[in-house]
Parts: C-alpha cells; sequence; structure tokens
C-alpha cells in the first residue's frame, strides 16, 4: 500500500467540494485556531456526527489537506472509492464491517503513520462510526497508535494529536451554521519520551486523554435523557449584555454550555437533578397538550409588548410574493430531491445532508441549465443569462422566507389559542416561570464554579 495516493486531481477534487460545504453551511466558526499547527506531522481527531461531510469541514477549518482513515467499505465502488483515494483517504477495516479483514487494519494505521511522519496532516475519527447521538461514543486506541508510530519514525521532529470539535446547529439543513472548536493540543513526541519503555501504558493513557479533549470541545451529554430538553434550556446560557458579545455566541456554542452544566449537576448533585429533568418533562407534556412550545413569547411577554410582537410577525410574512417566485422556479428540483435522496440515506440524519448534496447538484445544474435555454428562445443571451445567475439567489431567499413564515404561524397559533383562554394561560405562566427559576438557579451556581466558560468565544474564522 503506498504511502501516499494523492493527485493533482485529487487537490483539484478537494477545492471543489470545499467550496460546495461552503455554500451549504456558509457560516462555519472556528474556535481557538491559534492551536492548530500551520505545517508539520499534525493528527486531527474529530467526532463524527455527518458522514463524508467531516472531513471536508475540517479540512475547511485547518486549512491544510487532511488525509483521513475512512471504513473500507466506502472505497468497495469504482467511482467513489477512485475519487477518495484521489484526495489520499486511506481504508479502515472495522470488525463492525468484516471481522474477518481487521488483521489488515494494522497495514492502513502503519500508512497512516507513515505519511504523518513525513508531515503530512492526517484525520481519524476515533469513535469509528458516524452517529446522531449528544454523546462522544468510547474512544478507539487507533489515533494513539498512529502517533506512537509516527514518533518512532519521525526522527525526534514533533508530532501533534489535535482534537477537534465538530458541533453542528442543525446539520440536515441547507444554510444552517457550525461551529469547530480546536481542543488542546498533544505533543505526541513529548508524550511518548515520558512514557519511555512503556509504550502500551502511554497509549492508553493518551486514549484517556483524547477522550477527555475530545467530550471538551463536542455538545456531550452524559445522560442522553436530557437530549430532547437540550435546545428548551437556552436560559441556562449566559445572557451577554454588549452587542459584539452576542454576535459571537451561536445557539450551538450556548447548547454545549447547557450540556456542560448538565453533566456538571448530573455528577455533583444527581437527585437534584433527577427531580429538575422530572419537572421539566412534566412542563413540556402540559404544553404539548396544549400545543405551545417551552420557549413560545406568551411565557416572555404581556401586554403591549407581547401585541406589538404579534404585529411585526405578522409584517415579517406579509410580503410573500418574492419568496413565492422563488419557490415556484425550483419547485421541480426542491421536490426531485427530497423525493430521491431518503431513498439512499441510511439509519438517522448522519447522511442526510451529502445526500441532498449529492442529488441536488445535478438536479439543479440541469434544471437551471434548461431554464437558460428556455430564456434564451424567447430572449437574448445576456438576459438569459442574468436570469439564470439569479435564480440560486432567489431560492436562497425563498427558502429562509418560508423557514422563517412557519416559525411564525406555528407562533401566531400558540398565541392566538392560549390569549383566548386566560386561566390556562395564568397556569402554564406560573409553572414556566417556576421552572426557568429552579433552573436559572442551577445555571447561576454554574457559572460561579466555572467563570472562565462563560469569556467572549474566540472567533477565530468565519466562512
Amino acid at each position: 500500500m503506498a504511502a501516499d495516493q494523492s493527485t493533482f486531481f485529487g487537490t483539484l477534487l478537494r477545492k471543489a467540494i470545499r467550496r460546495v460545504i461552503r455554500f451549504y453551511y456558509p457560516t462555519i466558526r472556528v474556535t481557538h485556531a491559534e492551536r492548530l499547527p500551520t505545517e508539520g506531522a499534525t493528527l486531527y481527531i474529530a467526532n463524527h456526527p455527518n458522514s463524508l461531510i467531516d472531513p471536508v469541514l475540517i479540512g475547511i477549518a485547518t486549512r491544510r489537506p487532511v488525509r483521513f482513515m475512512a471504513k473500507a467499505p466506502l472505497f468497495e465502488g469504482r467511482v467513489l472509492g477512485a475519487l477518495l483515494r484521489s484526495v489520499g483517504m486511506i481504508p479502515a477495516y472495522r470488525a463492525s464491517d468484516d471481522k474477518s479483514s481487521v488483521r489488515r487494519n494494522v497495514e492502513s494505521l502503519s500508512v497512516a503513520a507513515e505519511n504523518l511522519a513525513k508531515g503530512l496532516p492526517m484525520g481519524i475519527f476515533p469513535e469509528g462510526k458516524s452517529h446522531d447521538l449528544t454523546h462522544v461514543e468510547q474512544v478507539k486506541t487507533g489515533a494513539a497508535r498512529i502517533a506512537q508510530q509516527a514518533v518512532a519514525l519521525a526522527e525526534g521532529k514533533p508530532v501533534w494529536v489535535v482534537p477537534l470539535g465538530i458541533n453542528y446547529e442543525e446539520k440536515p439543513r441547507f444554510r444552517s451554521r457550525v461551529w469547530v472548536a480546536v481542543g488542546e493540543t498533544v505533543d505526541a513526541t513529548a508524550w511518548f519520551a515520558e512514557h519511555e519503555g512503556n509504550e502500551k501504558q502511554a497509549m492508553r493513557q493518551l486514549t484517556i486523554a483524547l477522550d477527555e479533549r475530545l467530550k471538551a470541545v463536542v455538545v456531550h451529554l452524559d445522560d442522553a435523557r436530557w437530549g430532547p430538553l437540550l435546545d428548551d434550556l437556552e436560559w441556562v446560557a449566559p445572557v451577554y449584555a454588549s452587542a459584539d458579545k452576542v454576535r459571537a455566541v451561536s445557539r450551538v456554542q450556548r447548547r454545549k454550555n447547557i450540556a456542560e452544566a448538565i453533566n456538571y449537576f448530573e455528577s455533583k448533585d444527581p437527585e437534584r437533578a433527577e427531580a429538575i429533568t422530572a419537572r421539566v418533562a412534566a412542563h413540556q407534556e402540559a404544553l404539548a397538550q396544549a400545543g405551545v412550545r417551552i420557549n413560545s413569547p406568551v411565557f416572555q411577554y404581556t401586554g403591549a409588548g407581547l401585541f406589538w410582537r404579534f404585529a411585526f410577525k405578522i409584517y415579517r410574512v406579509a410580503f410573500a410574493l418574492p419568496a413565492l417566485i422563488g419557490t415556484l422556479l425550483h419547485l421541480i428540483p426542491f421536490v426531485l430531491v427530497r423525493l430521491i435522496s431518503p431513498r439512499f440515506e441510511g439509519i438517522g440524519k448522519t447522511t442526510t445532508s451529502l445526500y441532498r448534496i449529492l442529488v441536488g447538484l445535478p438536479f439543479y445544474g440541469v434544471w437551471y441549465v434548461a431554464a437558460w435555454f428556455a430564456l434564451h428562445r424567447y430572449t437574448d443571451g445576456k438576459i438569459a443569462t442574468v436570469s439564470v445567475l439569479a435564480m440560486p439567489l432567489i431560492g436562497i431567499f425563498a427558502f429562509h422566507y418560508w423557514i422563517n413564515a412557519g416559525v411564525v404561524w406555528r407562533s401566531l397559533r400558540e398565541e392566538a389559542k392560549l390569549l383566548f383562554n386566560a386561566k390556562l394561560l395564568a397556569e402554564l405562566r406560573a409553572e414556566n416561570l417556576a421552572v426557568k427559576e429552579q433552573i436559572a438557579e442551577l445555571g447561576d451556581e454554574y457559572r460561579e464554579a466555572f467563570p472562565d466558560k462563560f469569556a467572549d468565544p474566540e472567533s477565530a474564522a468565519s466562512a
């Protein structure tokens, strides 16, 4: 097996794919980018929530041509296998895929170590699989083995291991945001020098350290029962006074703060955490029966404030004509992509965005070409070209409009329903306030215990 199979075509392909992913996820925030080595032997480890899109995002965040270990079945197809090899990816033989070929994985790890020792950036997903969990699965020993072999081959040159947390705001959704958090780097050369003569223990301890550092940069819940409640507990997150701080903090970063607070109280005071879990779940059930969300504006505003919010929401959805035009122009390819892409998707959402991209690119490409020919038949070439170039922009506007409109109309239905049932509204408001106050106490305690976690997040790169 060759040490590096990356090609000139692979370099061009890598650049093209990155442009596509940047279009699908236009905002990619990287924090603590100063921890990223700009050159030299670097092994990147990361969680794996989004199939083949995760390696691309790591390349964008690190600004380096990172080569990855990928599960061997992906290389079996002629086209996909050739494409993966062209960008330097290496097959990983997992027991879950084929128990008889696990021994071949030793060879793959050696190839990765050879690449790394030469100064080529390598990447591996140490959980061994892609998943939807708000949880880091057990980190396997592959990363530590690669690092150990690379240190032995590098002849004293530094070898770095860098944890990366890939956190999607809403990974299947087109144009949603991504936060890539860079964890505390490990100097593998120094690590194994300290444990010279006991490599097995060094690898075990390094695996434990990487597990801890990876959990520190992703949205990780020790207790999965809190997962469905996570997005509804944003009042635990800090309230920033300055506009700059508000702009610097995304929803997914607040989500991580909440997850860490939950983990803290689960370990410190499990009985108290259990009681609050039960109360929040009961409140959610009561709200569901009433057809109201836990963060509805009816629990935040009253009187004139609620009235003006109601009026402003109607204003926001009043100008639907441009969105309607954009919808009609893209209705056929949109419906076809949504009908066809699920046929290729696996269980969960780990491949949803990948197949929407793979299916959508040719469908929308053919649609735009057909639109150009249709317009050119009845107009001149310049008008046809300008119109087709404007179509994607109109489509993006329509996409965001309908997302916003859906939220607005749902909110209006909730508010109208409760405004005409004063008794139920009063009961739900009282319980909502009590739950918020109880959780706010936990939030205050957590912020006092870990004040450094709520400093301004450092935004080193935004795409």
